[in-house]
């Protein structure tokens, strides 16, 4: 009996380990991680962090703002030479990952954009590589055309038979950039070259730049190397599309003569620069001083004339106080302020045209050194809701002969403006005899009547007196339409 008793119970332990062996092990839950812990990126780039392992809401912060930004969504922008970690925190844990900056080369500029060279003849090509601070200045040197020019590691050119072949500096840090060099070979006959101006540039996407030849032999046309970056119109305007590097290439009809411009496409700005803050720091300074002059019995009138207009503020505050009485418009204004800051030469000038902008000689590539010039004809509400209208924003408009700049919103959350327009903040329709009785000395009055210039904007019976330039909301948001907008990016 005892034995029997032993061997059930022999059985049944043997019975339970079995059912111990064959229940299921409750797994350990795998950790959340971010799918990575470092990564290098090059300014103006972005990449993508994802939490894995867990479905709970991510809160994700940068260390460095200025050097690198995350979203909600965990994309990442480089947006200056540095170091930042980007942490993600989820359930009271923080995970992070390390992102390294670099500053990517932005131009190759090469010492020739075209060469004839005899065949068996070779050339050396020289790349300067923009900007200094780049991290890695490395290039690449290919060509279009290997039967017709070789080229080394060096850039080192040699013709090898008769033809034309582009050959190409491409930077070795993967942002893109490239320059080139149309290489025409022949048995001995000279080939006159193509000038591009400019060889290279950058356009906002949606900006518009034309672009010049010089020494064409016959008709020239033009193509684009990726028509989804930039494309190019038949008379040689380049349009911004999206962000990337593209090439425009111009050509005689004959094939004997080929140009190259490198056009860079950036997206457009979401906040005002340091330098549009400046700007309208300048307006508001302007402003100011005109109120004050205005206290003391000091007057700025509406003038477009030549004869009465300073070129500087200086200047006008400086006619203020031995006259009494200066003059300022709308253009004059905002060419004041970029003068001050050294954007403009004194006597440089632009005005809005109806739905355009008028250059003098140089002024546009001046202007184009710290600025951009976008192309836009919407109305302000509109440019509003697509995000492209920025305080700090000179505009022109359709419809009139206007300039004046956005200021953003005021206090009360109006949309206003820094405007030397007659629509702007003043009295309109005063008088000589109002003037000269409030101490402006007659024949100063009379003078300025003569100096007007036919322009019929000073007279006895109407003078427009600022009290003065804003902000002010002196712009239909909704009807007006905005022809153009220069933006101050540096």
């Amino acid at each position: 009996m005892k034995t029997e008793k032993k061997r059930w119970r022999g059985r049944l332990l043997v019975l339970l380990a079995v059912l111990l062996l064959a229940m299921p092990v409750q797994a350990k839950a795998a950790k959340p991680r971010l799918n990575k812990t470092s990564v290098t990126l090059l300014k103006g780039s972005s990449t993508t962090l994802k939490m894995k392992r867990t479905k709970k809401k991510v809160k994700w912060s940068s260390s460095k703002k200025q050097v690198a930004t995350v979203n909600k969504q965990g994309v990442v922008r480089a947006r200056k030479k540095g170091t930042a970690v980007i942490t993600a925190k989820v359930n009271g844990r923080s995970y992070r990952c390390r992102v390294t900056v670099k500053q990517p080369v932005t131009k190759i500029r090469l010492n020739r954009t075209s060469i004839s060279l005899k065949t068996g003849k070779k050339y050396s090509l020289k790349a300067t590589v923009g900007p200094k601070s780049a991290d890695n200045k490395g290039l690449v040197w290919s060509s279009s055309n290997p039967s017709v020019a070789t080229v080394s590691s060096k850039g080192r050119v040699k013709a090898v038979g008769v033809g034309n072949a582009v050959i190409t500096a491409s930077a070795k840090d993967g942002s893109g950039v490239k320059g080139s060099c149309l290489v025409m070979t022949d048995s001995g006959t000279a080939v006159p070259q193509l000038g591009m101006n400019p060889s290279s540039m950058e356009l906002l996407e949606g900006d518009s730049r034309t672009l010049s030849v010089s020494g064409a032999v016959g008709s020239v046309v033009w193509g684009t190397s990726n028509s989804l970056v930039a494309t190019v119109t038949r008379n040689g305007t380049v349009i911004g599309v999206n962000e990337g590097t593209a090439m425009i290439v111009a050509a005689n009809t004959q094939g004997t003569q080929y140009a190259y411009c490198t056009v860079r496409v950036v997206k457009s700005e979401t906040s005002p620069s340091a330098a549009a803050y400046q700007f309208l720091g300048i307006l508001e300074r302007y402003s100011q001083e005109l109120k004050a002059a205005r206290a003391s019995g000091k007057y700025v009138a509406y003038s477009n004339s030549s004869k009465l207009t300073p070129y500087t503020w200086a200047q006008a505050k400086a006619t203020m106080n031995t006259r009494g009485i200066t003059y300022n418009n709308c253009a004059l204004m905002v060419r004041m302020a970029l003068r001050e800051m050294g954007r403009l030469g004194e006597k440089q000038n632009f005005w809005g045209t109806d739905g355009g902008i008028h250059f003098n000689s140089g002024v546009e590539n001046t202007l184009r050194q710290s600025c951009r010039i976008i192309e836009v004809h919407k109305s302000p509400a509109q440019l509003l809701a697509e995000g492209l209208l920025l305080p700090g924003d000179i505009c022109t408009w359709h419809g009139m002969t206007h300039t004046n700049v956005y200021a953003g919103k005021d206090a009360s959350g109006r949309d206003v403006w820094y405007d030397a327009g007659r629509s702007g903040d003043g009295q309109s329709g005063v008088t000589k005899k109002e003037l000269i009785a409030a101490g402006v000395p007659e024949a100063v009055i009379e003078e300025d009547i003569k100096n007007d210039g036919g322009h019929n904007e000073v007279t006895n019976k109407n003078i427009f007196i600022y009290n003065s330039f804003g902000p002010v909301p002196s712009v239909d948001m909704n009807n007006w339409k905005v022809g153009y907008i220069i933006r101050i990016v540096r």
